[in-house]
């Protein structure tokens, strides 16, 4: 009897510590559940200072709020970003989150069904109707959203003011008056324009806003759709032949030098202005800040001879998209919706001086930075009719990558305006064939 007895205590005892442990290990499981941290990842250009520290603290406040997601950023410089995304974004590694040029260069992703469609989330959420229409349709494609906007963007000139008051100049409106002004400037003893084209980018934004000047908007819309463009028009030779007349108001060898030359080159009063985007405002705010008061900003003057809209400001905006084939839609569009929030928008304008393209933001620029060139630029983009994608993002691979190698061809006078524009219609040819 009582070893039965002692029999059943064991048993009791046995099943109690294996209840308490199916227990304790459920409520483990719980824990383990309420606390998993999805990673998402993010590929991004940001590799300079302050971009690089802005965007980095940006994750780490993120990750503070929503601690069940960590985030892992993998950068690379300007130009190495083109090449690499084409071949990340097509991998088995491919990231959750990407930066992205507006138009073509993202539309080509969208049509390979690389790009996640987030219009339904955008517009359930409220954040949609937030963001100025015409930066957002930057990066929509057939009436569905792909991406946002991170900042906007536009090529202007910076001018000297110091010099233009010496020399009693005030900035152009026409084409005809750019030339005199250059003219004045370059009798002086003064380099006008500084230009460097060792990355072609830099030459192609003066392409950008020349084809978008001299050829008919309907015109240009056709031959930048790959499988319809021609380039045929007498306006895109005239555009090379500007860009070429330029040059005589330029430092010489400008294939030789890049931007880093021009931009030092202008803050050291070598020239008179020079042609750069808007976010060049960030650099002048870190690297010359007592000289901003002397800087003045203008767009490229209407051209009187072109048939293309003068009314459109060069550039698009920089911005996000997320991968199709992510496992995390949902976190990957809470970090998209946290980078256009106010706190981040409002920060980057403070301290980055970047512009988002959030309709409160860029109509109360005045109440959220006293930096003018940063106001004035603003107001010069939002006074524009819109704007056109920048050229080598804005056209096929094929097409821009002709016009980069024989812009530099023509720089250095090795090729005409119409030898290029025949080396641009044989691969438009080929293009409409290959896509037919």
């Amino acid at each position: 009897m009582k070893k039965n007895i002692l029999l059943i205590f064991a048993i009791v005892l046995l099943l109690s510590i294996t209840m308490v442990g199916c227990q304790q290990s459920n409520e483990d499981e719980g824990n383990n559940e309420e606390n998993e941290v999805t990673t998402i990842k993010i590929f991004h250009r940001w590799t300079v200072e302050p971009a690089k520290s802005a965007v980095e603290e940006m994750i780490a406040d993120f990750e503070k709020e929503n601690p069940d997601i960590k985030v892992e950023a993998t950068t690379a410089t300007n130009d190495a970003y083109k090449e690499k995304i084409k071949t990340v974004i097509a991998s088995d590694n491919a990231p959750d989150i990407f930066f992205t040029w507006a138009g073509e260069y993202l539309n080509k992703f969208v049509r390979e069904d690389l790009v996640l469609d987030i219009t339904d989330q955008l517009k359930e959420s409220g954040t949609y109707d937030t963001m100025v229409k015409g930066q957002m349709d930057a990066f929509s494609y057939n009436g569905r959203q792909y991406g946002v906007p991170i900042k906007v963007d536009a090529k202007v000139f910076y001018y000297n003011k110091r010099i233009f008051a010496d020399l009693g100049l005030t900035p152009p409106e026409t084409y005809k008056e750019f030339i005199s002004l250059l003219e004045k400037i370059k009798a002086s003893g003064i380099t006008p324009i500084y230009h460097g084209n060792v990355s072609p980018w830099a030459g192609a934004h003066y392409m950008t806003t020349l084809n978008q000047k001299m050829v008919p908007e309907d015109v240009r819309a056709v031959d930048y759709e790959p499988s319809t463009g021609v380039f045929d028009d007498p306006g895109y030779v005239r555009a090379l032949e500007i860009y070429d007349e330029l040059h005589k108001y330029m430092n010489e060898d400008v294939t030789a030098y890049d931007w880093g030359y021009t931009y030092s080159g202008f803050l050291n009063g070598d020239c008179a202005l020079y042609y750069d985007q808007f976010i060049t405002i960030s650099d002048f705010v870190k690297d010359a800040p007592d000289f901003l008061d002397n800087i003045g900003m203008f767009p490229f003057p209407a051209i009187e001879e072109g048939k293309g809209n003068q009314n459109l400001i060069t550039g698009a905006p920089d911005g996000y998209a997320v991968h199709a084939n992510t496992e995390h839609p949902e976190e990957a569009m809470r970090f998209i919706e946290y980078t256009l929030s106010d706190e981040v928008v409002s920060k980057f304008v403070t301290e980055l001086h970047w512009v988002n393209a959030q309709t409160n933001v860029i109509e109360n620029i005045e109440e959220v930075t006293t930096i003018v060139p940063l106001i004035e630029g603003m107001k010069y983009i939002q006074n524009a009719e819109g704007n056109v994608n920048w050229f080598d993002a804005d056209v096929h691979a094929k097409i821009a990558q002709v016009y980069l190698v024989d812009l530099q061809k023509l720089d250095n006078k090795e090729i005409t305006p119409e030898q290029i524009m025949i080396d641009v219609q044989e691969v438009a040819t080929r293009l409409r064939e290959e896509l037919k």
